[in-house]
């Protein structure tokens, strides 16, 4: 005799008034998305399939950086061949009928949730009846259901740890591959070669301080390491809040070609064999995969939403953010909105494996320690930004009397969660943007 499975005695059970809630709430508010994601909330959540295709749109915006509306929606779904799926831009349109100004979305999503997970219990149950079906022994089942039933309660469908066992060999094969290497750098290179050898290079899922007061080049360093990297084929993204597009191509022309940045400043002084030099060095920068974002206005949302699609798109392997102190985020006071922007940038490289550099401002110096050595603590509010990064670099560029760098600059690794710091010399020739072994000078 066959056995009825119980979801075909009912109904699953849903609630498409706080679906439609939901995406509805989506379109009204600009930074409803984050609470939304945040939530953990999936597209799997939703009981409806056009429901599902029209939040997975809303997210597709949302990573993208573009507005989420019901015009940018509509054509979002009909670029995707999907708006006569859903029901067409009569039943987007829809979904913002009877919502409030300030709908209550986590009341919303806990409601999602719960039939979400009810339905999962069913099927987990239906399964367990199937097995049973197919002469699987009950000790099976039993730890089948289990499993899917702890997966539904830790709202997670992936393995909650794993044995040492099964990554271990990959593990020690990297770290053969690593140790038969002839490099002395291991990771991503910083472009200084001291600086290579004293940390080992920039490794995946790190996050990078580089700080830098005002004038002393902590932009410049931070462009010699995405193009030092962009020159070894390593695909860069470089997102910048101060700097034009012009600006940091110039600053790059300068550093490639070694070009006297006030020729490139102003061209009517440059003379044939410069001009020859410029044309060189665009040329070359030209060629490399350095993908530049320019944001006056560059929000912590936009930032982790572009950088994710950099990295899917353009496989990019290195991110750069200058400087962190600029990034738009709501928080009560300073403190909160450095430590809410250092730990998402710190999740993201996590999450992606990709690198990432956060450029950020010193303090400024009492007068009577202007050529004191600067430290960890530092970092302009960033007692947050000193705890999560995996190294911190500063620019210290001591001066004389007259107030004027007196060419004893160091790149000061204040911090290495796994190595020593230490002080290493260079100078920094701001003719050409850019810091030398001072060995070398």
């Amino acid at each position: 005799m066959s056995t009825m499975n119980y979801s075909e005695t009912r109904s699953l059970p849903a609630n498409v008034d706080a679906e439609r809630s939901i995406l509805g709430g989506l379109m009204l508010s600009a930074n409803a998305y984050d609470e939304v994601a945040a939530s953990g909330l999936t597209v799997l959540d939703f009981s409806l399939d056009s429901n599902r295709r029209i939040y997975a749109r809303i997210a597709d915006l949302a990573e993208s950086g573009r507005p989420i509306d019901l015009i940018t929606l509509t054509e979002e779904l009909a670029r995707h061949k999907e708006l006569a799926t859903v029901g067409d831009a009569g039943y987007v349109s829809s979904l913002l009928d009877g919502v409030p100004d300030r709908p209550s979305l986590k009341h919303y999503i806990k409601i999602v949730r719960e039939k979400a997970d009810q339905r999962k219990i069913m099927h987990a149950c239906n399964a367990a009846i199937a097995a049973l079906d197919d002469s699987s022994s009950s000790r099976e089942v039993i730890a089948d259901i289990s499993e899917r039933l702890l997966q539904i309660q830790t709202g997670s469908d992936d393995a909650p740890a794993e044995r040492v066992l099964k990554f271990s060999d990959a593990v020690y094969a990297d770290w053969q591959r690593i140790a038969e290497g002839v490099d002395d750098v291991i990771g991503l290179t910083t472009g200084i070669e001291s600086v290579d050898i004293a940390t080992t290079g920039i490794r995946p899922g790190e996050t990078w301080a580089v700080g830098g007061r005002t004038g002393d080049g902590k932009t410049s360093l931070s462009l010699q390491i995405a193009a030092a990297n962009c020159r070894r084929d390593v695909p860069v993204g470089y997102f910048s809040i101060e700097m034009t597009k012009d600006e940091i191509l110039q600053r790059l022309w300068s550093q490639e070609g070694r070009i006297p940045f006030h020729y490139i400043r102003n061209p009517r002084l440059a003379g044939a064999d410069i001009k020859a030099q410029v044309n060189r060095a665009m040329g070359a920068v030209g060629l490399w995969p350095l993908f530049v974002a320019v944001d006056g206005s560059l929000t912590l949302q936009k930032l982790i939403a572009k950088s994710r699609l950099l990295i899917r798109q353009e496989r990019v392997q290195l991110l750069v953010v200058d400087y962190v102190q600029l990034i738009s985020v709501n928080a009560a006071n300073e403190r909160e909105r450095i430590t809410k922007i250092s730990g998402q940038i710190r999740a993201l490289a996590k999450d992606t494996g990709v690198p990432i550099i956060a450029v950020s401002q010193l303090t400024r110096p009492n007068n009577k320690s202007l050529n004191e050595r600067p430290n960890k603590f530092s970092l302009k509010e960033s007692g947050s930004l000193e705890n999560d990064a995996s190294t911190i670099l500063l620019v210290y560029r001591p001066t004389d009397d007259s107030g004027r760098p007196n060419g004893d600059d160091e790149i000061v690794i204040a911090k290495q969660r796994h190595g020593p710091v230490s002080n290493e010399k260079v100078f920094f020739d701001s003719r050409v943007m850019t810091f030398f072994e001072r060995r070398n000078v």
